[in-house]
């Protein structure tokens, strides 16, 4: 009986001491830089990049090319060829050889679906493969035949008539002025720029809320859509990842548009302005920002960590760039990014980081018109999304939104820029709101 227990000791023993070594193996070893954690963490939970973003099944998604991208930035900077891989993967799986994008189609006009191409044509910059040339010119002969509202500026979507969104705005000019700038000759490069910025001007004088300083989502060119003024055409707030993609749009035009462009000073005058506004809506308590970005102090709205990466991005990277000198902005950058650290970062016990409190999804509609069943006549109503206070605050917040995943990475790399690292935060990682709902 002795030599049995022994022998179920050992075996106990064996077992445990297998599993606690498992664990040990399986743990994330901590890098020394935010942007490689995050990356890390991501690609440790998501083995495979195309199911990203929650996904069950491989996705065409302007979401996969945010984080892709800023993944793909994380390798450029630090190496890693399990880094690249896995954004390759991505490309390799939804693009096929002759260049079909996989479950795209053009006649949505859907400019969501566009924006996976910035991270295309960054790919292909990189790492040239005539595949994703191919998939870079259908989608940039989806933006020439856009329909426009009738000042120039992009449909959202086909089932979005005469809708400008601020996130349209991010998600098909970018792309377009950095493809152009890649393909074209520099002389119809300039015309996409010319059309850009047209674009950028029109959008913020027609979505500026004069009592804020800041955009609302949306704009109406209709005055239709149940979400909007029937005077204005306004959508009724300021979302405060709307006013980041708008943000981050013109960050990226800067980038793409040639050193020489004489029209970049407008873009950088948009800029200004909207930092100038977005500071003044800045949490002095925690440097973050609000979800619905107008009403701070209304009940229930909460800090969110998409739209607080994404300022702190852009005010970084602006600072860095030259296009804004005063220190103020590098200052309010710095202390977003700290905020972000201390109220949305969380270690997970794997060895993982999480970015909480991100809201899943906010849009407007679709609603019904002539205008819209003529351009899109399978839509279908959805009138819970109609853009008020409460509507915002009844969507998802969850973890590791790829949408705050992104733009967190490129807000670290900005940081790192400077020589800070994950050291150099772990003394002023304290207790904080964590963004808790009023």
């Amino acid at each position: 009986m002795k030599i049995l227990r022994l022998i179920i000791a050992a075996m106990l023993l064996s077992t445990f001491g297998s599993l606690w070594a498992a664990t040990a193996s399986s743990k994330l070893e901590k890098p020394k830089h935010y942007s490689e954690w995050l990356t890390r963490s991501e690609m440790k939970r998501v083995p495979q990049s195309y199911l990203l973003d929650f996904s069950q099944r491989p996705k065409w998604s302007y979401v996969m090319g945010i984080e892709l991208e800023a993944m793909l930035d994380t390798y450029l900077r630090y190496g890693g060829d399990d880094i690249k891989d896995y954004c390759t993967e991505y490309t390799d799986t939804m693009i096929a050889p002759d260049g079909t994008i996989r479950a795209y189609k053009l006649l949505d006009y859907n400019l969501d679906n566009v924006r996976t191409g910035h991270f295309v044509t960054r790919m292909y910059q990189n790492f040239p493969e005539k595949k994703n040339l191919k998939a870079m010119n259908t989608l940039m002969r989806q933006l020439n035949d856009q329909p426009r509202t009738k000042e120039g500026v992009y449909w959202h979507k086909a089932i979005y008539a005469y809708q400008v969104w601020l996130d349209g705005i991010f998600m098909g000019l970018p792309f377009r002025a950095l493809t152009a700038t890649e393909l074209y000759s520099p002389e119809l490069a300039r015309e996409i720029y010319d059309d850009a910025v047209d674009q950028v001007k029109s959008t913020y004088d027609r979505t500026l809320d004069p009592a804020t300083g800041l955009n609302r989502h949306a704009w109406d060119e209709s005055r239709e859509m149940f979400w909007s003024d029937n005077e204005t055409g306004l959508s009724q707030h300021c979302w405060g990842r709307a006013q980041g993609w708008y943000t981050m749009a013109l960050v990226e035009l800067l980038d793409a548009m040639a050193a020489d462009y004489e029209r970049r000073g407008e873009v950088i005058d948009l800029l200004t302005r909207s930092f100038d506004n977005i500071i003044k809506w800045q949490d002095p308590a925690t440097g973050v920002w609000y979800q619905v970005m107008d009403s701070p102090t209304r009940e229930g709205n909460y800090l969110e960590s998409t739209c607080s990466s994404m300022f702190a991005y852009s005010l970084l990277k602006a600072a860095r760039k030259g296009w804004v000198t005063d220190p103020k902005y590098l200052e309010a950058g710095k202390k977003a990014y700290e905020g972000i650290i201390t109220n949305f970062i969380r270690e997970d016990p794997d060895g993982t980081i999480s970015l909480t409190d991100c809201c899943a999804v906010a849009g407007l509609g679709p609603g019904i018109s002539d205008a819209v069943l003529k351009a899109a006549p399978k839509v279908k109503e959805n009138k819970r999304r109609d853009g008020s206070y409460a509507y915002y605050l009844s969507e998802p917040v969850r973890d590791n939104d790829a949408k705050g995943v992104g733009p967190f990475i490129w807000a670290s790399l900005e940081m790192e820029d400077m020589g800070y690292n994950v050291d150099s935060f772990k003394n002023k990682k304290k207790n904080s709101p964590k963004g808790k709902k009023k």
